[in-house]
């Protein structure tokens, strides 16, 4: 069944617009001051290098050099890109926007879940792209969508759905710019990555002081507070990184092999291709430290305290009483049992 948000009457309709749920208490502690640090960093460092150059007259063009080229690799990596991208997928009118008319269910989801979150609905497109891909780009203020139809045909309903709002819980924490950087970075060709250094040291700066990561596991864990379905979330992340990662492509590891592996539910299985599934899939987790690190802090948090609590506080509020998210998988699989990966074969628990 896909992600729903159900509002019971026409008064909570109006009160689902107010403000949004207090999740910035479940953030993971140190996102928000990894990110000050990189920022502040290569701010003062390009400051101070422009600055100290141009106070010598032998060095005063390297100076302003230094301070126009920055200048100019923000511009275009945070206003022009952006931009651009935007304007190439409008070009191509309702045959990649999503609307009521060609993806009533994403536009439904869009709407309804973007008001939970206090933001403003954006837009959001689906491109005719086989490789697998859900992710969110432009401002903090305007943020788009792109989704691949790769990744619809990958992805089940309700996983397709549960990326959808991790990409609008991204937006609310105020991540977009930051990650269409990393985005467009990685999109960078290598040669002329040169001659964007200061968008490069920018990028580097942020995966270094652990924002990236954090930034992840902050998404992984409000959009399990507002879903509150481990699986479900834990099999989507899986199938993209299978589709993906080269490792697990190296592996053979299939979507099928997500779902077996997602339902094992704490036991080994006895059958030859129950267990060469979990030895391959959990051997290609552990090959991956980020992807392994992020499913262990996201099985921790869903087994903490922490989590409970949450949940019983976001029900006991206005917000929470005005509108749910539900998620379930196809098989009806309770949310309870949540599966954990470690360097063991044997990755799933109750």
């Amino acid at each position: 069944m896909a992600v729903t948000v159900k509002i019971t009457d026409k008064d909570k309709r109006q009160a689902a617009s107010g403000p949004p749920p207090d999740l910035s208490d479940y953030v993971v502690q140190g996102e928000k001051g990894e990110g000050t640090k990189a920022f502040v960093i290569w701010f003062l460092l390009i400051i101070v290098a422009s600055v100290g150059l141009s106070l010598n007259p032998n060095t005063m063009g390297f100076g302003i050099g230094i301070f126009v080229w920055w200048l100019v690799s923000c511009i275009i990596y945070f206003f022009i890109a952006p931009r651009m991208v935007l304007r190439r997928l409008r070009m191509h009118g309702s045959e990649y926007e999503v609307t009521s008319r060609n993806h009533p269910r994403l536009r439904n989801l869009l709407s309804k879940a973007s008001g939970m979150l206090g933001l403003d609905t954006p837009e959001a497109f689906v491109v005719d792209e086989t490789i697998p891909q859900i992710r969110i780009l432009g401002s903090n203020k305007s943020p788009f969508l792109i989704i691949t139809k790769g990744a619809m045909d990958l992805l089940q309903n309700s996983e397709l759905d549960t990326l959808v709002l991790r990409c609008l819980v991204q937006a609310r924490q105020g991540h977009v710019r930051r990650l269409s950087l990393l985005q467009f970075v990685n999109d960078t060709a290598a040669p002329l990555r040169i001659l964007v250094w200061p968008a490069m040291f920018y990028a580097w700066l942020l995966r270094g002081t652990n924002w990236q990561e954090f930034a992840a596991e902050t998404a992984d864990r409000l959009t399990l507070l507002l879903m509150k379905n481990y699986k479900v979330l834990l099999s989507a992340l899986l199938k993209l990184h299978a589709a993906t990662d080269p490792l697990m492509q190296e592996t053979k590891i299939s979507s099928q092999d997500v779902d077996n592996y997602i339902k094992q539910s704490g036991f080994i299985g006895l059958e030859g291709q129950e267990i060469s599934t979990q030895y391959r899939l959990g051997s290609a987790i552990h090959e991956n430290p980020y992807l392994e690190e992020r499913i262990k802090a996201l099985n921790s948090f869903a087994d903490s305290d922490e989590f409970d609590s949450a949940l019983t506080k976001l029900a006991a509020a206005r917000i929470g009483k005005a509108a749910t998210i539900d998620t379930t998988t196809d098989d009806a699989t309770p949310a309870a049992a949540k599966p954990t990966a470690t360097s063991q074969p044997a990755t799933v628990k109750k």
